[in-house]
């Protein structure tokens, strides 16, 4: 007797469990609302750093950065970010799945209380971000316990403010049964016992296996009326089926008007984008696109119900379609070129004229020629034998985003102050990919600025934390509000007008980030390095169509394309690429923004966009990685074409490596694949072993210039610790922790070893 009472408590208590309504509408969310649970499921990926770590994705969330700082303020933001995704999810379950329970329609004010039982998956989530905060916080920021429950306290402020305005505006609009019918809904009165959650009455004589399949799928026995209240589901079978379904129909309707104002007024935000107060982290500006995602699809369920599917995919291939007329067409474009002229014909027979152009070839070469004579004087006018050979000093900067950048600088600036500005003096060519360059461009930059009495010193500590400032808030938050939707905004720079999206927002930051001290025009260079004042710089975006380089510099530099003649191989000859500045002469190619080179070089796809140039068939560029990312074949290039002046007038070259990566990689121990690892394994090494192949490669070419060159060549190599479980992210974006770790690498006992072959080699 007391085994059978023992079972039917427990059967009881399982029955209370299982008929919950928050559980309820948990399971109702995996059975019929996988595309939800799908956004939940990428947030808490990003949060447990198990999705895009590489990237740093999981640092914009965990460390958010406002105003180039990570504290209260920036918390808030995520949290209110947070709170408005917590509501998107409400509102969008609310209107897929509030017919399913009838029973809501009989309470005060069903869309509140739907939301506070259907807590599971909000409140997970909020948890564990507390805790991944308070971990990352501690152990990678360094912050002490009293700074990092300041930012929970921010973090969870957030959440509540949007949370609280949101149910201030429902509260006041949602109707119930009382309200549209007249209808009393007295909940004390069918539930007269304040029940808790222990003392919940149910009938014990029900049978869940009994119930009828129409009741079985969704039957809710109790709910939460408040955070620590439980009551009885009320009977809604005496209710008109069609008075419970107008008041759904009310809360629905007013859900899609509060989803239509909240996405109406994110992309109002966008018009004011350029002002920093609203360059929102860029974890909040992914969570606001996740939001207007969750809300329009629950939008138009709400008014195609059964149809949004199909509508929805159908809308997709249309607007797949459409994309593709020139009226809808948007291309990103490089600013300071006209794409309102002629456009450069890009055909065989055209480059034809560009690549067996002798006189070109002769005239650049001379004109380099004088450049390199001009650097020649400059190493050796304070010389005391004056004819002692100087060493000649190639820098190639690898890509790597903002690691990269700040690697890149900080390298120079080290190494050129312990040799006392001699390493720049002795440069003759930087070339590389993505952030590097634009670390080497400040420093270059710098360089002109001290040259021209403008500066002190290049070696300020405020120039590290200049380059290595965020970049990525204002392009995820122009990503949100602005290039998914219509991009309404233009900008006028020369005479010509462009798009403002995250292009621009990328370029503007980094003016602001670096002073403005690089918002030159590509032609502004051409003096400076004419002179030998400062070396010259080549960028080599890589050329979607048909993987050519694009060869952009302030010098003429038609010898990187074309190849010189020999008489003993024939064979059809396939140019490098082309030159930038001739190819597009006649669209203003020497008015490109100096910073839109450094963004075609550096352009991630998806980040920022693809690089659209006035041409037909139209070029699309992407960044410099995919061909050269160390800058080594355009290094190798302009040391055969200039040879014999190298071997005749230097002591040797010297070629200095900024790498972001070891060269040698090292091997991992791997346990047994997946399934789909197996299937996407040689994808995946493919594109894992991109940079290690490009180093194979230009080791072999570096090995075969022995042949062609007669003289010495050192390469010194300066390689950042980066090595797995511990990687500095692939990102606009570095925490303080990763910063420091890049800064850290300087002391590395490979690298001191390196500089101290530089100095022999230059003789300091």
């Amino acid at each position: 007797m007391k085994r059978l009472k023992r079972e039917i408590d427990r059967s009881e208590k399982l029955r209370r469990v299982f008929y919950f309504f928050p559980v309820q509408l948990f399971l109702v969310h995996l059975k019929k609302n996988q595309m939800m649970l799908f956004y939940w499921l990428i947030l808490f990926g990003f949060i447990l750093r198990k999705i895009a770590p590489k990237y740093g994705i999981p640092y914009l969330f965990l460390n958010p950065e406002y105003l180039n700082k990570v504290n209260f303020w920036s918390y808030l933001i995520i949290g209110v970010a947070v709170g408005g995704f917590i509501m998107a999810f409400n509102i969008s379950s609310y209107i897929m799945n509030a017919f399913r329970f009838p029973f809501l329609a009989t309470t005060a004010n069903p869309f509140l209380k739907y939301c506070l039982n259907n807590f599971f998956i909000p409140a997970g989530f909020v948890g564990v971000y507390c805790v991944q905060i308070y971990n990352f916080q501690i152990k990678h920021q360094f912050l002490t316990v009293s700074q990092t429950l300041v930012e929970i306290i921010g973090f969870l402020l957030g959440i509540f403010l949007f949370l609280f305005i949101s149910i201030s505006y429902f509260f006041k609009t949602n109707t119930d049964l009382f309200k549209m019918f007249g209808i009393r809904v007295d909940e004390h009165e069918e539930n007269k016992a304040k029940y808790k959650t222990s003392r919940v009455a149910l009938k014990k004589n029900m049978d869940w296996r009994n119930i009828d399949k129409s009741q079985r799928d969704w039957y809710v026995e109790t709910y939460m009326a408040s955070p620590f209240k439980i009551r009885k589901a009320r009977d809604f079978h005496h209710y008109d089926k069609e008075m419970l379904f107008n008041v759904f129909r009310q809360n629905q309707t007013n859900a899609a008007f509060f989803e239509i104002l909240v996405i109406s007024s994110l992309l109002i935000l966008g018009f004011f984008r350029d002002n920093s107060y609203f360059e929102i982290p860029a974890g909040a500006s992914i969570l606001l696109l996740f939001t207007m995602y969750l809300m329009m699809n629950s939008a138009v369920y709400n008014w195609l119900r059964g149809w949004s599917t199909t509508i929805f995919f159908l809308l997709l291939l249309i607007i797949n379609i459409i994309f593709a007329w020139q009226f809808f067409y948007v291309s990103d474009g490089a600013y300071g070129l006209n794409y309102n002229t002629s456009k450069a014909r890009y055909t065989r027979q055209e480059l034809q004229k560009f690549e067996k152009n002798k006189k070109q070839f002769d005239e650049d070469v001379n004109k380099t020629i004088e450049i390199l004579n001009n650097w020649r004087l400059k190493n050796t006018e304070n010389s005391i034998e004056l004819k002692k050979k100087p060493k000649i000093v190639f820098i190639c900067a690898s890509g790597g985003g903002l690691r990269a950048a700040l690697w890149t600088f900080y390298s120079l600036q080290y190494s050129d102050s312990i040799l006392n500005g001699e390493l720049f003096k002795h440069t003759q060519l930087i070339t590389g990919a993505s952030g590097g360059m634009y670390g080497a461009a400040y420093f270059r930059e710098l360089a002109l600025r001290k040259y021209n009495n403008k500066i002190r010193t290049l070696y300020r500590t405020s120039y590290q934390d200049n380059i290595s400032k965020d970049i990525l808030n204002p392009v995820v938050f122009s990503m949100a509000v602005n290039d998914m939707f219509l991009r309404v905004s233009n900008v006028k720079i020369g005479n010509n007008s462009y798009k403002k999206d995250r292009a621009y927002a990328l370029e503007s930051k980094m003016n602001q980030n670096t002073g403005y001290i690089l918002d030159k025009k590509l032609l502004d260079y051409e003096i400076p390095e004419k002179k030998g004042i400062i070396p010259m710089m080549i960028f080599t975006p890589s050329i979607i169509n048909d993987g050519k380089k694009l060869f952009i510099s302030s010098q003429h530099i038609s010898y990187m394309v074309q190849n010189n003649a020999t008489e003993n191989i024939h064979k059809f000859n396939l140019s490098e690429g082309i030159e930038f500045r001739r190819f597009f002469k006649d669209q203003e190619a020497d008015s490109l923004l100096f910073t839109s080179a450094i963004r075609m070089s550096a352009t991630f796809p998806f980040v920022t966009p693809v690089v659209s140039l006035p041409s037909d068939p139209i070029i699309d560029v992407v960044d410099a990685g995919g061909r050269d990312n160390y800058g080594v074949e355009s290094t190798l290039k302009f040391i055969y074409t200039f040879r014999n002046w190298i071997s005749t007038n230097t002591s040797g070259v010297v070629i200095v490596q900024i790498r972001d990566r070891r060269k040698q990689k090292q091997e991992e121990s791997k346990g047994n694949p997946t399934l789909i690892q197996s299937i996407t394994a040689p994808a995946q090494s493919l594109y894992d072993n991109l940079f290690a192949v490009q180093d194979l490669n230009q080791n072999e070419l570096l090995n075969y210039a022995s042949l062609w060159f007669d003289g010495k060549i050192d390469v010194v190599d300066f390689e950042l610790r980066n090595e797995k479980p511990d990687n500095i992210s692939l990102s606009w974006h570095l925490t303080k922790r990763e910063k420091k770790k890049v800064m850290e690498s300087i002391y590395l006992p490979e690298n001191q070893l390196a500089y101290k072959k530089l100095q022999v080699l230059l003789g300091k």
